[in-house]
């Protein structure tokens, strides 16, 4: 079953385990981490009404009494889900962005690395067009979400503008980009592209569009705006 099988893979489920309350070694804290670990795979691949706690039992072999016991109802669940996609993103963002000593070009490979790894994960068969993107979910969810999703998605957005900002600035600053680099323009271009990554694939069945765009973008930048006459090398 693909929600068993990649539970323990996932990247955000890692977050999903050290925020729930308890010591690690604890029964009521393993059993409250599987359930969100779960829970998220079945969300992003059905979404809020595609799922229900009485599958989750049975995708972790305890009853539904049991995860009431510990979330109350969906409501609380998807709260702590949404907060739980809002502050891996942010993370995965500012590890990719802001991180010292990157090359902007590197931090754009490692940006569609990280993308790919996500998409490989909820579309392991070939032309497969599973939804893999948590944020993106929340995002075709948000009549029924409401505030909470709403909330998570602007802070993502903010992180995301902050950190492509610090990473451009950061690549004029050492030279890689030139100093007449429009960088409002480009840091809107860049967000807007890592936004639009998982409808590209959805439409296509391949991550190839995706890729295809990041070897375009960097092009185009490079072609724009990298500093010929520095283009500095550090180290």
């Amino acid at each position: 079953m693909l929600i068993v099988a990649m539970a323990s893979g996932m990247d955000f489920g890692r977050d999903m385990r050290a925020s729930t309350s308890g010591p690690p070694g604890d029964e009521a804290y393993s059993t409250r981490s599987r359930i969100k670990e779960v829970a998220a795979e079945f969300y992003v691949l059905r979404g809020h009404d595609g799922f229900s706690f009485g599958d989750i039992a049975i995708a972790i072999g305890t009853t539904r009494a049991n995860i009431h016991h510990h979330f109350g109802n969906k409501r609380q669940l998807m709260e702590e889900l949404i907060a739980d996609f809002a502050a891996n993103a942010e993370a995965r963002i500012k590890r990719f962005w802001t991180t010292p000593d990157a090359r902007f070009f590197d931090r754009l490979d490692m940006q569609l690395e990280d993308l790919r790894r996500f998409y490989e994960r909820f579309n392991a068969e070939t032309g497969a067009r599973n939804m893999w993107s948590p944020l993106s979910r929340l995002r075709h969810d948000l009549p029924v979400l409401g505030e909470p999703a709403e909330h998570a998605l602007e802070r993502v957005n903010r992180v995301y503008e902050r950190s492509l900002r610090h990473a451009v600035d950061q690549a004029v600053k050492d030279g890689e980009l030139s100093p007449d680099t429009l960088r409002d323009e480009l840091v809107h271009m860049l967000r807007i592209t890592l936004l639009s990554c998982p409808p590209m694939t959805q439409d296509t069945g391949s991550f190839d569009e995706v890729a295809r765009t990041f070897a375009a973008l960097a092009a185009i930048i490079r072609a724009a705006w990298q500093d010929a006459g520095k283009g500095s090398r550090r180290g």
